[in-house]
């Protein structure tokens, strides 16, 4: 029995790193690897629990890549639950990842939270699918769970971010998905990476998060990706045990929410 004391499950979610194989290699004119280190004394600093790393983790799904990921983000000292996005080598971040939907949905019971990842890629293409066996195994997790509280989380975005330059990039068909969460009330959140931005908004009382990029963002709301001057974050989010969710950004020197 968890007191009812105890404090928020504290996560941070890292996303589209885009680390390519040479570190010298921009990404968007930026240094993928340089951007990523300058967030890691924020994260150390707000001392999380877990990391949700919500895929792009590569630019090109080499070794060395996910290497050099995996080891910056071993300083933080929190355990990484990971999942692919559509830049990345599943076969091969497994490897540096081990935890995370490498053989169909992963479930991981932290506290009264059920925390499921889902796999939204699709071999060769940008855009992403969870697929119907997926699905099925997703709503026998939820029906299954003894767990209060629910958050899921997968790399494409479900609903639009009024953004031509990524929606056009999006889930396929995510009514299939947003049906399912519907009928499960103790799910309270659903992120996802991709985006490059910030969102968030609300369905049937489901929190709905679209997280940034730890090297290159872009503004939203725009035909093009353009880029945002504030420059790479991660998003934080602190579960508690009522099944509330707190969440912000933090970006290089970060101290609070931003």
């Amino acid at each position: 029995m968890i007191a009812s004391s105890a404090p928020p499950l504290r996560i941070v979610q890292v996303s589209d790193c885009h680390v390519p194989q040479d570190p010298r290699t921009p990404y968007r004119g930026l240094s993928a690897d340089r951007n990523l280190v300058s967030l890691l004394p924020a994260m150390r600093h707000w001392q999380p629990d877990l990391i949700l790393l919500t895929g792009d983790v590569s630019e090109d799904g080499s070794p060395a890549s996910y290497g050099r990921v995996s080891a910056r983000l071993n300083t933080v000292g929190a355990p990484v639950l990971a999942l692919p996005g559509n830049h990345d080598d599943p076969e091969v971040m497994q490897r540096f990842f081990p935890v995370g939907p490498w053989n169909g949905p992963h479930q991981q019971k932290e506290r009264n939270w059920q925390l499921v990842l889902l796999d939204s890629t699709v071999t060769g293409e940008v855009s992403g699918e969870v697929t119907l066996q997926a699905l099925k195994r997703l709503d026998e997790l939820l029906r299954e769970s003894t767990a209060s509280h629910t958050l899921v989380a997968l790399h494409h975005q479900p609903v639009p971010m009024n953004a031509e330059w990524i929606d056009r990039y999006a889930l396929r068909r995510p009514e299939f998905l947003l049906n399912l969460l519907d009928r499960y009330p103790r799910v309270r959140c659903l992120t996802w990476g991709h985006v490059h931005q910030d969102f968030e908004a609300r369905r049937n009382g489901i929190l709905l998060l679209g997280s940034p990029s730890t090297v290159a963002n872009s503004l939203p709301g725009t035909e093009k990706f353009a880029l945002d001057l504030a420059g790479p974050a991660f998003r934080w989010l602190e579960l508690g045990l009522d099944g509330s969710v707190s969440t912000g950004l933090m970006r290089a020197g970060s101290r609070t929410s931003a």
